[in-house]
């Protein structure tokens, strides 16, 4: 086994399973299920009972430090936080009124992401954060994770005070900044919380009052060899292009891949019998075919960039569909 090929993440509030940016990723896995009701965590075991040896569910709450805190139970379930809500989303009336009830509480075990990665001896690449207010003061507790490992970082942020004592976007985004990572993207799409249906759906409309936020640590710290790891470098890039593709930055996946091979000289075949390589392989062989439809596309320099990549030929035409791998069922 290579060392460290698995891809490491911690997903603080992991209520219903693995987020989708994870669900289509095949490479090697451990991933830490983080979640306080211990009614959903029991039914997360089950629910990954055949994955167990790369989904471990943790009954327990991430925060700053080791300790108990209150969970609040809202009547929709997903609401469930540390923190009393503000009645500030205009979607929450009528029909939906009573999701933003608190139906109970629990006295709950935390822990910090830095004390969860020291105990276990874990080298963490990815992190992904929607508690329902708390990500800041989780953030907070995973600075040595974040200054020395962590690739990217996917995080609820709020544009209001949804909750009492909550930092907005601007706090985590200047905390993020100064840790060494850029802000990717906002998974927003302008379909915002909208007050009734007098709009344009096809449009934008409603009001911005959260969305995830999506980070990444940049390049200069990732090729840099003086932060690298014990672990082959070529690991990495590979972990990192593979979290681009998942969030919606190809450009930045092909360019960092490319960045690798012309300026460091990595080697990516050293890895290709791991599933980490093979799932790059395929989505970057699917990349392609997809683009190639679109007005601009060059097939021939798809196939110049892959060979830069890969150092190897890629499949095309009835080479591609006749491939189980790229063309399964």
């Amino acid at each position: 086994m290579i060392k460290n090929i698995e891809t490491t993440v911690i997903d603080a509030g992991g209520r219903y399973g693995l987020h989708p940016s994870w669900k289509s990723f095949t490479g090697e896995l451990k991933y830490f299920l983080f979640e306080p009701d211990h009614d959903e965590a029991s039914r997360l075991e089950q629910k990954y009972i055949r994955r167990s040896n790369e989904i471990k569910v943790m009954d327990c709450a991430l925060l700053d430090k080791k300790g108990t805190t209150r969970l609040f139970l809202f009547h929709n379930l997903a609401m469930s936080s540390c923190y009393r809500r503000n009645p500030v989303s205009p979607l929450y009336k009528n029909e939906r009124l009573s999701q933003e009830n608190v139906v109970g509480h629990r006295d709950v075990q935390t822990t910090s992401i830095d004390s969860f990665c020291e105990e276990n001896q874990i080298s963490l690449d990815f992190m992904k954060l929607d508690t329902e207010g708390s990500e800041y003061t989780i953030l907070q507790g995973a600075k040595s994770q974040l200054l020395h490992n962590v690739l990217g970082v996917r995080c609820e942020v709020s544009f209001d005070y949804v909750f009492e004592n909550m930092p907005l976007f601007s706090a985590i985004h200047d905390f993020m900044l100064t840790h060494g990572f850029f802000l990717l993207n906002l998974d927003y799409i302008g379909k915002g919380d909208y007050c009734n249906e007098f709009v344009e759906v096809n449009g934008r409309y409603g009001v911005l009052i959260a969305c995830d936020g999506v980070w990444l640590k940049r390049s200069e710290s990732l090729f840099n060899p003086i932060s690298t790891h014990e672990d082959l470098i070529e690991i990495r890039v590979l972990k990192y292009a593979a979290f681009c593709l998942n969030n919606q930055a190809s450009d930045l996946a092909i360019d960092i891949l490319l960045q690798g091979r012309k300026n460091l000289t990595l080697d990516f075949n050293k890895l290709n019998e791991t599933r980490l390589y093979k799932f790059l392989d395929i989505a970057i062989h699917k990349l392609f075919y997809n683009l190639k439809w679109q007005p601009g596309q060059s097939l021939e320099k798809h196939k110049q960039i892959y060979f830069g990549i890969f150092n190897k030929p890629m499949m095309e035409m009835h080479e591609y569909n006749q491939s189980l791998e790229l063309n399964p069922d």
